[in-house]
């Protein structure tokens, strides 16, 4: 494994565990939730980390630069604009829409930061 892909396999996998937890964790609250409505965005969370962590188990993709996951953290963040909106007046279902927004928005903002940043690393040699 190069330098390279250990970096790419580590981005690739904090920003699948992080959209499996949180998917995890809203879907678990999105359970009791009475209307079929006010459940989608809480399962389409989970789905999607369910999606990145087959994308990231398959193949050699954990140790690629790609553009997969940047793609379903932007996509977690729509899921959770439009969760707010569909239950905005709604204030019992309402308040975890908003903690998540506290959540998605830093972590896309973070995510195209770091994958348009080039990591440098140069390479050293060992003391003889």
């Amino acid at each position: 494994m190069t330098v390279d892909q250990a970096l790419n396999r580590g981005y690739n996998l904090m920003l699948t565990a992080f959209v499996l937890l949180t998917g995890l964790a809203f879907a678990s609250g999105g359970l009791r939730e009475n209307d079929v409505t006010d459940k989608l965005d809480d399962l389409g969370l989970l789905a999607l980390g369910i999606i990145l962590l087959v994308w990231y188990l398959m193949r050699e993709n954990r140790l690629q630069r790609s553009l997969v996951p940047v793609v379903v953290v932007v996509l977690a963040l729509f899921v959770q604009i439009f969760g707010l909106l569909n239950e905005f007046n709604d204030k019992e279902a309402v308040g975890n829409d908003f903690g998540g927004m506290f959540i998605y928005v830093p972590l896309v903002l973070f995510t195209f930061y770091q994958y348009l940043r080039r990591p440098r690393v140069e390479a050293t040699r060992p003391p003889a």
